[in-house]
């Protein structure tokens, strides 16, 4: 009776000593794939610039991206996504004002990019993007704008993409309301 107790023993201590063998390599595997990961934090949002002494407070679009990964990453284009499955569409973006950051920008650990897009730089409602891009997204029967998300794409092919702020997506939203309504002479 004790020999079959010691057998009973030692046949579990062989299966709890294999699925720690099986948890180690699982564990190691996953320590591995996650260094390799870029991580990024990345908010897109309505802000208004303030300067001291100036009296206009400017509006922009706002994109600010973090490295939280240990490696460098190498930003090579910014983006939007509007409107789900088959009516999706994509955007690429420019960035033509010198307080930007320009793509291609690289972030080591911890540092952070500010990529701005005024709402008003031509002074021409057609051109400026608070009312060209809400235009060039939405439909008349399609409204892509409450879908709306950033892209940011690296240079080893992984993209992270976030929802856009309410406050972005209202201002959006309000514009292309606004401007549909002048066009049709409302």
């Amino acid at each position: 009776m004790e020999f079959q107790s010691l057998e009973i023993w030692s046949v579990i201590g062989t299966w709890v000593s294999s699925i720690g063998t099986v948890g180690a390599v699982i564990t190691s595997l996953w320590f591995s794939y996650n260094n390799q990961r870029v991580k990024l934090s990345v908010t897109a949002g309505h802000r208004k610039m303030v300067e001291r002494g100036v009296d206009s407070h400017p509006d922009y679009c706002y994109i600010k991206v973090v490295n939280l990964g240990d490696r460098m990453v190498r930003i090579t284009n910014l983006g939007w996504r509007a409107g789900r499955f088959f009516r999706k569409r994509e955007f690429l973006q420019l960035f033509s004002v010198p307080e930007s950051d320009q793509v291609p920008k690289n972030l080591e650990h911890g540092e952070e990019a500010t990529f701005l897009i005024p709402f008003r730089l031509r002074g021409d409602d057609d051109k400026d993007w608070i009312v060209s891009f809400p235009k060039g997204i939405n439909t008349e029967k399609v409204d892509r704008l409450s879908s709306l998300r950033v892209i940011v794409t690296t240079s080893v092919g992984q993209t992270t993409m976030v929802k856009a702020e309410k406050g972005l997506i209202d201002k959006l939203q309000e514009s292309y309301k606004s401007n549909k309504n002048t066009e049709v002479g409302i």
